[in-house]
């Protein structure tokens, strides 16, 4: 593959011929019409409430239910399986009390998975990714420049997969996290639970990244022949829009990274999605949308 702009600086993965597809809603529509629907959001409302006990008023934001009081939140998507919880008090302070006695890594990952277990969140599509730490800077006077971090809280993060390919975008997304000891402070739960429902072929991957080669993003730069780009990785997964988005499929996708350097910009990182199921490329060719709104190519 050769091209006036891009390098190519990686493997290509292996082409798989096919990849399963796993439904992600389960009902005919997201309407509190639709008894179903409304039953299987009323008790998932009532679980996490009663679990998090977080009390106050349920208000109704559409694509999320909120139950918010001085001490803490609760956010239920009603689009997805996602919910996030938060301490407000405690989840962004920069109280150095609630961090004398930070949990370690190992204690924060049986913490955070004996959570999950009471949450009844089934942990095979998941895995511990990172633990990482919140910081907060201090100094010993308005006038002193020079600022001292510390860590605010122990964070586990879990990224999400299905048969070994990883599930990409904001909607695949799990960190839960603590101050003293195991006291939780946030709980971050993005997802959809999946179902497989049949299998759909996949392009190549050359001719994924042949178009992002083409794709309209680039074709300026290109036209003025003064910049130069690098594509760096590529690999095939799924892809998870926004929580409170309704989708009801995960899209297959290769996700296409690189950077572009240009006279006005020393360098710009980006992360491109394409479509890598044959019949939803077609699709979004026909109609411009598979399971949403989508290009055949996009961020």
């Amino acid at each position: 593959m050769k091209d006036s702009l891009f390098k190519f600086n990686t493997k290509l993965p292996k082409h798989v011929g096919q990849v399963p597809m796993y439904k992600t809603f389960h009902f005919d529509t997201a309407s509190a019409k639709n008894k179903e629907y409304a039953n299987y959001i009323a008790k998932r409302t009532e679980f996490l409430r009663s679990n998090f006990k977080t009390e106050g008023e349920l208000r109704d934001l559409g694509d999320q239910l909120l139950i918010r009081n001085d001490k803490e939140a609760l956010e239920i998507y009603t689009g997805s399986d996602s919910f996030w919880w938060t301490d407000r008090e405690n989840a962004y302070s920069e109280n150095r009390e609630l961090s004398k006695n930070l949990p370690s890594e190992q204690e924060a990952i049986r913490s955070a998975k004996k959570l999950l277990e009471q949450l009844k969140i089934d942990e095979s599509t998941m895995k511990v990714h990172s633990v990482s730490n919140s910081f907060a800077a201090t100094s010993e006077s308005p006038k002193d420049t020079a600022t001292k971090e510390f860590p605010t809280s122990v964070n586990v993060n879990f990224t999400h997969e299905l048969e070994g390919f990883p599930i990409f975008g904001s909607g695949a997304k799990t960190q839960i996290s603590f101050v003293n000891n195991d006291q939780l402070v946030q709980f971050v739960h993005f997802n959809r639970i999946p179902k497989q429902e049949g299998k759909a072929e996949v392009i190549l991957p050359e001719e994924a990244v042949q178009q992002v080669f083409d794709n309209f993003r680039f074709a300026v730069i290109k036209e003025q022949g003064k910049s130069s780009g690098e594509i760096t990785d590529v690999s095939l997964g799924y892809y998870a829009a926004s929580p409170s988005d309704l989708q009801r499929f995960l899209i297959p996708v290769y996700k296409v990274q690189g950077n572009v350097s240009t006279p006005e910009l020393e360098n710009y990182d980006f992360n491109l999605y394409v479509i890598a199921a044959k019949e939803s490329q077609e699709m979004a060719k026909r109609k411009g949308q598979t399971n949403q709104a989508l290009e055949t190519v996009f961020n």
